[in-house]
């Protein structure tokens, strides 16, 4: 049985070995099994810590029980002070930073949730349910929660069961309340939050930097240093980023052809988004499209 705490690094060396693995076979096979999947990971890290822009087609819940971390996502820098649970909705573009913390992740795809459960995560989602110290232990309590005999080949079934009961329980916690809007903090540059909300009103259009700095009256320099600064990231590779999620959305949740999908999206054509997103991604719109099926 695998450790969970082994998963992040499990997670890159996958991500390394994608384009071995595809080209021998095995990663449609692979991203099958991923797609219908629930994962718990407890993380904690005690000095400053920043993760990369990204997103995915699954739900996660960050329960943050110490500590505190400025999330970004969509267009917005957030924060978020212990103990807390906010819910990351599919195809979001998000990341997070700050100092010592600990943390539980839970990631589950929508084919693992029954109606209620949708609903749940629906409504709470961009949102945040804070919680007293006690709710924090009861809901640690019910994902430490282990059989005195323990059956590796149910470990599956057993992380549902904790799921359920978590879910369940935050359910009653946050019922009481109104979730949350998350606090809004001034980290984020204006002229990041300005040119994300250009681009994502207009990311199906022809966009070069060089348009986007004259939107928005910036010069190419200014926009590059506040993006690598505020994101980690430049303006262009977050439009890419931008382009392939909703690429992602597309093809998990309409019948569009390739082509509609790349004029949908920004792309050129739909051999330039294969090309693209095969580089990214390491395998094919059409065999994404497949597995999610």
């Amino acid at each position: 049985m695998i450790n969970k705490k082994n998963f992040p690094l499990l997670h890159n060396y996958f991500q390394k070995m994608r384009g071995f693995l595809l080209t021998r076979g095995f990663l449609p096979s692979i991203l099958a099994i991923m797609e219908h999947f629930l994962r718990i990971e407890e993380s904690s890290l005690p000095q400053l810590t920043m993760r990369k822009l990204h997103s995915h087609p699954h739900y996660e819940v960050y329960f943050l029980y110490e500590g505190k971390r400025s999330f970004f996502i969509e267009n917005a820098l957030y924060s978020i002070e212990a103990p807390a649970v906010l819910i990351v909705p599919p195809f979001a573009m998000h990341k997070t930073e700050g100092g010592a913390f600990k943390r539980v992740n839970i990631y589950v795809t929508e084919s693992m949730l029954d109606d209620f459960q949708k609903e749940v995560l629906t409504s709470l989602s961009l949102s945040f349910v804070t919680l007293t110290s006690e709710q924090s232990e009861k809901l640690l309590d019910i994902l430490h929660l282990s059989l005195d005999r323990p059956l590796e080949q149910h470990a599956r079934e057993v992380d549902k069961a904790k799921f359920d009961y978590f879910l369940l329980t935050l359910y009653h916690f946050a019922e009481s309340r109104l979730p949350q809007s998350v606090e809004r903090e001034q980290k984020a540059s204006s002229l990041v939050i300005k040119a994300i909300n250009y681009m994502n009103a207009n990311y199906t259009e022809p966009l070069t930097l060089d348009d986007l700095a004259e939107r928005i009256y910036a010069t190419k320099q200014t926009l590059n240093y506040h993006f690598k600064k505020d994101l980690g990231c430049t303006p262009m590779n977050y439009l890419l980023r931008l382009r392939l999620t909703k690429v992602k959305e597309l093809l998990a949740t309409s019948e569009k052809t390739i082509e509609e999908i790349a004029d949908c999206c920004g792309f050129s054509s739909g051999n330039y988004l294969t090309l693209i997103f095969k580089q990214k991604e390491g395998i094919s719109p059409t065999s994404y499209r497949k597995n999610r099926n």
